[in-house]
Formats: structure tokens, C-alpha cells, sequence
């Protein structure tokens, strides 16, 4: 977008913060396919893009007192989209977190697969070797093992020894296993 334009944009939410009704008209005609194109790109879903651009421009009518004069309308603007596209994710995230339950459904089973027993099974066995590679101390600090850790150590050593010994089996997971 060139410099005219976006500079139009800034003197036009400065419009609308001075109370020029008129000015959210103008700002909408200009920015709707703009911002409806911003969270198209983003949700890829039509319908939810323009609940997104619809809820953008709710928030520009209710901050427009927020809107600071010496920066970029524009990028204001973008940064409420921005926002507004994020807390449609996680919306969704949330819902897809917890599926609804029918009243009438089964209980699913919980029972691994023979193939998550095997991977599982796999791992474990990965595991077991790398922390095979750590020192008894350090398998102790993680809390695996039969050996020991100095008790008289402070809680913010014990962490740090701690960090160092997690730090340990990364590098030796990444060894072995990529």
C-alpha cells in the first residue's frame, strides 16, 4: 500500500477519534477488503474471515480512543486483525479440545493399539538406553534409578543440576537417536 493512502487511512481514524461519525463509513469502504483478505489468508475459512473482519472493526469502533496520532493507522489496524485472528485459533482450539458427548454414546475404548504397545514398548527401550549413557547422580536428580542425590543442596542447586542433567540426555537422545 503506498504512503497516500496509508496516510489517508491515519487521518481518517483521526477523524473518527475526533468523533466524525462519517469517518468509520469511509474507513470501512476502504479497509473491509483489506482486512477481509488479512484473516482469509490466515483461517482460510470464508465465513469465519468475516466474523474475524467484522469483529475488527467492533474493536477499532470501541478503542478508537486508544488510537495514538503519531504512529501508522494502518499497522493499528493490522495489529487488532492480528489479535483478533489469534483469538479465533485458540477458540478453536478450545473447542476442539473437549468434543461434545452424545448421552446415548458408548464409552470409547482406552485401550492402546497393538501398534501404540509396540511404539511404546520401542521408546522405552530408547530410553532406557540414553539414560544408561547418564551417571547415577544424575539419574537420581531425575528421579530414576537407586542412587542419590546431596540432600544439604539448595533447592536452586538441586534445579540447576537438575537442568544440567536433562540437558545431559537431550544431547544423548540427539546422539543416538537424531
Amino acid at each position: 500500500m503506498d504512503a497516500a493512502r496509508r496516510t489517508a487511512i491515519s487521518n481518517t481514524l483521526a477523524r473518527l477519534a475526533d468523533g466524525d461519525r462519517s469517518a468509520f463509513a469511509i474507513l470501512m469502504t476502504d479497509l473491509w477488503p483489506v482486512v477481509l483478505a488479512f484473516a482469509r489468508r490466515t483461517v482460510r475459512e470464508g465465513a469465519d474471515a468475516e466474523d474475524i473482519a467484522q469483529e475488527v472493526f467492533v474493536k477499532i469502533a470501541s478503542r478508537i480512543a486508544d488510537y495514538d496520532r503519531s504512529r501508522d493507522g494502518l499497522t493499528w489496524i493490522y495489529a487488532i486483525t492480528a489479535f483478533e485472528v489469534r483469538t479465533h485459533l485458540r477458540r478453536l482450539q478450545r473447542r476442539r479440545e473437549v468434543p461434545p458427548i452424545a448421552e446415548d454414546a458408548e464409552p470409547a475404548d482406552t485401550a492402546p493399539s497393538p501398534i501404540d504397545s509396540i511404539i511404546d514398548e520401542e521408546v522405552s527401550t530408547m530410553l532406557a538406553g540414553a539414560l544408561g549413557e547418564l551417571s547415577d547422580a544424575d539419574r537420581a536428580l531425575l528421579g530414576i534409578g537407586e542412587g542419590s542425590f546431596d540432600v544439604a543442596l539448595s533447592g536452586t542447586a538441586i534445579r540447576k543440576r537438575r537442568q544440567r542433567a536433562l540437558s545431559k540426555l537431550r544431547g544423548m537422545w540427539s546422539t543416538f537417536y537424531g
